[in-house]
């Protein structure tokens, strides 16, 4: 049979800011033939005859477009087509398209996108972002490059996956966080609350978080450089550089944070001892909290060419240092114990959408990785708040920690980690309505630890950790009733490999192997599901059964972070999870508009991992599973705009997470069950207003500012029913932020400031650590191309 001689037509559409369009129209001449623009703005039209074609680009919000293309018989022609918004008002009725965050909350499950384009010329950080939605609550043990907790719906922890572009963030290294993303480098940010689709591969249970990065077809450089508050310095460097004609591309994003965090600190567990053995409360700073951490990441490949949309073998090196203000809780302080760690890592990427025939996309990564942690804990005095080395009165000698360090014995721990992780994502589209798709992820991790001022028999014996996950995930997309009804029907299948070798010395210095060996798999499944009732109104279902596996720092400890490494034993939690909800809008008139989403959830754990609380004098913790935890609630939020100019929303999160089992094992009655979770915030609120306006003072200026107050309601650090009165209470707290920009007309300098917690509220979080309070941030950004 001879070989077709019919043409064809791939390319995408791309706005004002090299952002893909989706759902666009692309019509040949006047006929029926033609496509529509996907969700990453891509489009194909095949079986073309060789001649030239007239091609007519329009979509709801764009200007129109007429392009003419001659094609040679067989030719397999490449375009890039880039439009420009229609600004016309017509009998004051204004006309929008779908962008890719409404789309993605029309697939069933209980999403937010946060579209970060208002966002990346302030001086905030990404979890600024998404402590502004509603159901999302970020807890933070202190100021920048203290640990965080991500909070979904009452529920926190490693239950809630942060991704990068679909890739576990785990894989690069607490020194490459969510914060070390420039905002400016990000495109999009999305919240899954509950049910998380199967293509991430990871095992989230409580939700997760995908931050999409911008991915520009042209030549970018993009400098910040942010200076604020307690010494705090954060600068970024993003570039992205293309050939045309090969496609060869070049993407390099470089950070740099330091800060003192030397914010005040005052409370019941902040004082000095007098001369008379009594306690003097104090307002004081932190004096040894500092916060370094920089890196960088470098990628290499190609974009948009005949055999891949995007192909790359990229580097990442980073580093951080951080010192150690305190223990578990604030009551014992340190003056000289801190942290380091540096992570290099390889990584190949490769995605291409109709690899060898259309409908099947192939979305590739793999990465090494080698992580080095060090902590120093060899100076034996005890200090106060004051920053003072504490003196007995009765001999006037400083006062020094039995164990020769200030969190236990001294210590020059490292710890040695290397990780393989592969991701291999397929789909397969089976028609107009059905999708079909399988997605792989396997991670290796391993850990060698080693302390030099250990006794020279510990140092001999192999201290070792290993945890291998393999996941396999597979769903179904189903389009039917002129694509109103949308389903995802999914398969998740778990298995982990747990084994540890730990020498340790008894009280009689007795030297005794800890080792484990385990493994387990597990399976579970799930369906998501959304009908149009109506244009802009759409209800959403969604419900799974599923399960999260320990990982490598509940199983193995930290001891950096004050973890013990005695859990070794914990189980995998499983969940049933319903998510039912509702996205009404945005409805617009005369420049109005105005959008409503809700969505009310139920989840029944079991085994849940969790922190067990720390007493006021412990100093380290280790996770337990706690038997069985029942949760429900409600989530809304509200937004408004008028004209592009006036922006606001405001959300709202009711959460009731509480101890469901109970008797113990042996019989006995749980004297907290049914009481809500410990250390667990359940009620928060939140509402944001924002102005934009161009043209303001100069031609093409561009200027915005925005207000926000955020709410957390009391809570209970231990379980509210245990003991009587005066029981530990994280108070409720209201945070206002308020900051301003100003783009100049040639728009590549913009300058804005930033005012945070501008009240001085005392701000509490995990166990009652207190977060920073006022504190002022200016930013300078400098769009080079």
């Amino acid at each position: 049979m001879a070989k077709s001689q019919n043409s064809s037509v791939r390319g995408v559409v791309l706005d004002s800011n090299n952002e893909p369009v989706p759902g666009i129209s692309i019509r040949l001449n006047d006929t029926g033939i033609g496509a529509a623009t996907n969700v990453n703005g891509i489009f194909s039209i095949k079986e073309l005859k060789a001649g030239t074609h007239t091609f007519h680009i329009s979509g709801i919000g764009y200007q129109k477009q007429s392009k003419s293309h001659t094609l040679r018989a067989g030719q397999e022609l490449e375009v890039t087509i880039q439009l420009q918004e229609d600004t016309k008002e017509m009998d004051e009725v204004f006309v929008y398209g779908k962008s890719e965050s409404t789309l993605l909350k029309q697939k069933g499950f209980a999403v937010n996108a946060i579209e970060a384009k208002d966002l990346e010329l302030q001086s905030i950080q990404v979890n600024d972002v998404l402590d502004q939605t509603a159901g999302v609550r970020i807890r933070q043990a202190g100021g920048l490059g203290s640990r965080v907790r991500y909070n979904i719906n009452g529920l926190s922890g490693s239950s809630i996956k942060i991704f990068i572009d679909g890739i576990p963030i785990d894989n690069y290294g607490s020194s490459y966080s969510l914060n070390s993303i420039p905002t400016s480098a990000i495109k999009r940010i999305e919240v899954y609350k509950g049910v998380v689709p199967a293509e991430f591969g990871g095992d989230a249970m409580g939700g997760a978080i995908n931050v999409v990065t911008k991915q520009s077809s042209k030549n970018t450089l993009n400098v910040s450089y942010s200076y604020g508050s307690f010494n705090t310095h954060q600068a970024s460097i993003n570039g992205a550089f293309r050939t045309e004609n090969s496609g060869l591309t070049s993407k390099v994003s470089t950070f740099y944070n330091y800060s003192d965090n030397s914010y005040k600190v005052w409370g019941d567990n902040v004082y000095v001892v007098d001369d008379r053995g009594k306690d003097q409360h104090v307002t004081t700073k932190r004096f040894h909290d500092s916060y370094e951490s920089k890196g960088i990441k470098f990628d290499l490949g190609f974009t948009d060419v005949k055999w891949a949309d995007q192909a790359f073998i990229g580097v990442l090196v980073s580093d951080m240092r951080k010192d150690i203000q305190h223990a578990t809780t604030m009551e014992i302080v340190y003056g000289n114990r801190w942290v380091g760690q540096s992570t290099n890592m390889i990584q190949a990427t490769y995605i291409k959408k109709d690899l060898l025939t259309s409908g099947l996309d192939v979305n590739f990564f793999a990465s090494y990785s080698k992580l080095h942690r060090n902590l120093v804990d060899t100076v034996d005095y005890m200090y106060n708040w004051l920053g003072e080395r504490t003196v007995n009165p009765n001999t006037g000698d400083y006062y020094r920690w039995l164990g020769g360090g200030e969190g236990g014995d001294s210590t020059l721990n490292k710890d040695n980690e290397e990780k393989y992780t592969a991701r291999l994502n397929v789909a397969y589209q089976l028609g107009k309505k059905s999708r079909l798709s399988a997605n792989i992820l396997s991670t290796h991790f391993t850990r060698r630890s080693h302390d030099a001022l250990d006794p020279q028999l510990l140092q001999d014996l192999t201290d070792s950790r290993m945890l291998w996950k393999n996941l396999l995930g597979v769903s179904w997309d189903y389009q039917a009733f002129g694509e109103r009804l949308k389903s995802s029907l999914f398969y998740k299948f778990y298995a982990q490999d747990v084994e540890m070798n730990e020498p340790t010395q008894d009280n009689s210095n007795n030297i005794v192997i800890n080792s484990y060996d385990a493994q387990s798999n597990n399976s579970g499944y799930g369906l998501a599901l959304s009908y149009e009732l109506w244009p802009n109104t759409i209800l959403l279902a969604s419900g799974e059964n599923t399960l999260r596996m320990p990982n490598s720092r509940e199983l193995f400890g930290d001891v950096s972070d004050n973890v013990e490494s005695a859990s070794s034993a914990l189980k995998p939690e499983r969940s049933v999870n319903f998510n039912l909800g509702f996205n009404l809008g945005p409805y617009r008139f005369s420049g109005h508009a105005v959008s409503l989403n809700s969505n009310v959830f139920y989840r029944r754990i079991q085994d849940r991992i969790m922190p067990g609380v720390p007493d006021q004098q412990d100093e380290t913790f280790t996770y337990v599973n706690v038997s069985s935890v029942l949760s429900s609630g409600i989530d809304i939020e509200l937004g408004y705009s008028y004209t592009d100019t006036w922006t606001w929303k405001t959300g709202f999160s009711l959460a009731n997470p509480r101890f469901n089992t109970e008797f113990d094992a042996n019989g006995s009655p749980y004297l907290y069950y049914k009481d809500r979770l410990r250390n667990e915030p359940y009620l928060t609120a939140n509402s944001n207003l924002r102005y934009s306006k161009k043209d303001l003072i100069q031609q093409n200026a561009h200027f915005s500012a925005y207000y926000n107050v955020g709410y957390v309601h009391e809570f209970y650090k231990n379980w509210p029913g245990i003991g009587g009165a005066g029981k530990d209470i994280i108070p409720s707290q209201t945070v206002h932020d308020l900051g301003v920009s100003y783009t100049f007309p040639s728009k590549k300098i913009t300058l804005s400031c930033d005012a945070k917690n501008i009240f001085n509220e005392q701000v509490f979080d995990n166990w009652a650590l207190q977060k920073p309070g006022r504190a002022f941030y200016g930013k300078f950004t400098y769009n080079i191309f």
